[in-house]
């Protein structure tokens, strides 16, 4: 199967808030209905208009999927875990990403498990945080274990009547990714695009070249979240022989017939809220959702999730979605 890949090189810092009014701390991928939001203020801007938009995805075939946004460093590209695989000892359940290449070997069914000693010694396959042989670590000339800092920065919120900090004093958390250096290979974020409707390609990387501009996540008027110019790539993601599964590399709510079977998969449920942001009104809140994570391993081949109303009543502007659309691999799930 063929994907657009997106590469996504971060300008500066990033924040992106893991809940809602929980400053401290980021994440270090973007979910992808946050990306489809920051795609939907993209058309507004660039084309006026945002219905033509949201119509095409309200149709049983939408016109293209998008994956969530994880990270690359140099020519790696990292997935996350599997919920599948259920590590057991102490160093396999500190992984939270896996290279492609590594990826590929646990959807075709092996075990994590038992690739732990290869992939302590062979270069082709890789996890995040690292962990190693010496002279595999040697190899790489690198000793970072990701490609990322998270920073806590303190700050203070000012009282609007005297301009008087107070007692308002927090931490604001913000996400660093590696810069190309003598040291080190450059990291970022990338996207994957599948193109239903091939004509919309061009209007997908159109989208993407503005919201660099315009940024995703917290801060973006201090400058944060910005990207430098997208660089576009084709990903080929080969067949998996006696598939019987799916693989979200992006968030996922089901439609009602998509719910059955749900006792024999593996995932995580995450409660998703946050503010309107809308030419509108960007003071109510939407309604919250709650969307299993990236990573999640289904039954069945047949999941296409949906794209759900989350406008709240007192808000008449125009209608508020989130995106659950599943943008998923096949993979190999063993029979209970």
């Amino acid at each position: 199967m063929r994907y657009l890949g997106i590469k996504l090189t971060p300008r500066s810092f990033l924040h992106l808030g893991e809940r809602e009014g929980w400053l401290e701390g980021s994440r270090v991928y973007i979910p992808s209905d946050t990306l489809f939001s920051a795609l939907c203020h993209s058309h507004l801007l660039l084309y006026g208009e945002i219905d033509s938009f949201i119509s095409a995805f309200k149709q049983p075939e939408p016109p293209f999927l998008i994956s969530s946004a994880f990270p690359f460093w140099g020519q790696d590209y990292y997935f996350p875990l599997p919920k599948n695989q259920l590590a057991k000892t102490k160093e396999l359940k500190k992984i939270k990403f896996v290279n492609l290449v590594l990826l590929k070997r646990l959807l075709a069914g092996d075990s994590l498990e038992d690739l732990s000693e290869e992939i302590k010694t062979n270069l082709e396959y890789d996890v995040l945080p690292r962990w190693e042989s010496k002279a595999k670590a040697k190899a790489r000339k690198n000793e970072k274990l990701v490609p990322w800092e998270i920073e806590n920065v303190p700050r203070v919120s000012l009282n609007r009547l005297n301009n008087h900090p107070g007692e308002n004093f927090f931490y604001f958390g913000q996400v660093k990714f590696v810069r190309k250096s003598k040291d080190h290979e450059e990291a970022g974020l990338f996207v994957l695009v599948k193109a239903i409707e091939k004509e919309w390609e061009k209007k997908v990387k159109a989208l993407f070249r503005l919201l660099c501009d315009e940024g995703i996540g917290g801060d973006r008027t201090s400058g944060k979240g910005l990207f430098h110019q997208p660089e576009f790539f084709e990903l080929d993601f080969p067949e998996i022989p006696e598939a019987n599964a799916c693989y979200a590399a992006s968030s996922y709510f089901p439609s009602e017939e998509e719910l059955v079977e749900l006792e024999k998969a593996y995932y995580e449920v995450e409660e998703r809220k946050g503010y309107i942001f809308s030419p509108a009104n960007r003071s109510f809140r939407r309604r919250s959702l709650r969307l299993f994570v990236e990573g999640s391993v289904f039954p069945g081949l047949s999941r296409k999730g949906t794209l759900q109303d989350v406008t709240p009543e007192i808000f008449t502007g125009h209608r508020v979605y989130r995106y659950g659309l599943l943008l998923s691999f096949p993979c190999k799930l063993e029979e209970t």
